[in-house]
């Protein structure tokens, strides 16, 4: 049985919903609308929000009101959002976020700084393309903060979403792009084959096949990651078994500390391996290993962009451009 959590309201015009909206809808409905919906109940939105359950009942009243329409409906002893309450809610976190986010970059002006610049990255940007952005972005910009996330992707495109994030650097495959947000392709870049230069085999590195590399040890993507899956097919293409001496990470940066003490293989994406190779950790082996993973992309919301945003990404593609 659904039950509206208010009585049904009179349903006022277009043109007077929109006036609610724009001149009557304040950030205090919001944050009532997010707290029943995280909250699940009054009382315990009331609670997260310091105030008197009959506030909350009457700031939920005034919002279904003004716009004639009930935004959240009793299920049992919960409450849970219709579809325009959602939208709703969606709004207030988003708005949350940008509060947030000013606030922080009034602060770090006020403490001299040029304001904050928010990136969500994955290990693929992480060993060249951004940190020759970032060094550019501070030669342009000294007295900016630049904070840099690195976990999990779903999270980074969540937290872009929300106005957490101005803009995400991720190697995401075509099926998965998300069609709300804008997409800028920075580089294309295949998978190689390496091998430690502490390795015995590495100096008869060019004569190896892979019967023989196939029962040397191995950094292997961690289970149940896009690299992985196609790490695996791509052996059981060529008709190997997997290898059994394994050291399961995500990490480039553990990857190569581990290649630098150890005589490993493993499969990087070219730029990073040409890094590696310059340094003398590895040494790029001529077997095709391409996984086919997707090119590095920067995402970001559809929105205008800050001009400080609008420059980073400049900054990358130049990155970019130098290391294709």
């Amino acid at each position: 049985m659904v039950i509206s959590s208010t009585a049904a309201p009179q349903t006022p015009s277009p043109e007077a919903a929109e006036s609610f909206i724009s001149r009557r809808l304040s950030l205090r409905h919001l944050r009532v609308l997010q707290a029943l919906s995280e909250a699940g109940s009054l009382s315990e939105a009331a609670e997260t929000l310091h105030v008197t359950q009959p506030a909350v009942s009457k700031a939920l009243a005034e919002i279904e009101a003004g716009l004639g329409q009930t935004l959240f409906q009793r299920r049992g002893r919960s409450l849970r959002a219709t579809p325009l309450g959602q939208r709703l809610v969606a709004l207030a976190q988003k708005l949350e976020a940008d509060l947030q986010r000013g606030s922080g970059d009034v602060a770090s002006m006020v403490r001299g700084a040029s304001g904050e610049l928010l990136i969500g990255a994955t290990n693929a940007a992480l060993a060249q393309v951004l940190p020759d952005a970032m060094a550019a972005m501070k030669r342009d910009y000294p007295n900016i903060t630049l904070s840099v996330r690195t976990h999990a992707l779903t999270s980074l495109v969540a937290e872009l979403r929300e106005g957490r994030l101005d803009l995400v650097i991720a190697r995401m495959p075509p099926q998965d792009m998300p069609a709300d947000l804008d997409a800028h392709c920075l580089l294309a870049q295949r998978e190689v084959l390496v091998i430690s230069t502490v390795h015995p085999l590495a100096k008869g590195s060019a004569k190896l096949g892979w019967d023989t590399l196939n029962s040397q040890g191995w950094i292997w993507p961690l289970p149940g990651t896009r690299s992985r899956l196609l790490q695996d097919r791509l052996w059981q293409s060529m008709k190997l078994p997997l290898p059994t001496n394994l050291i399961e990470t995500g990490d480039i940066t553990l990857t190569l500390s581990m290649m630098k003490r150890m005589p490993l293989l493993t499969l990087l994406p070219l730029h990073v391996a040409r890094i590696a190779a310059q340094n003398e950790l590895v040494k790029i082996l001529p077997l095709d290993a391409d996984l086919g993973l997707a090119n590095l992309t920067l995402w970001h919301l559809p929105e205008p962009q800050s001009e400080v945003v609008e420059h980073f990404k400049q900054l990358l593609r130049t990155a970019a451009e130098v290391r294709a």
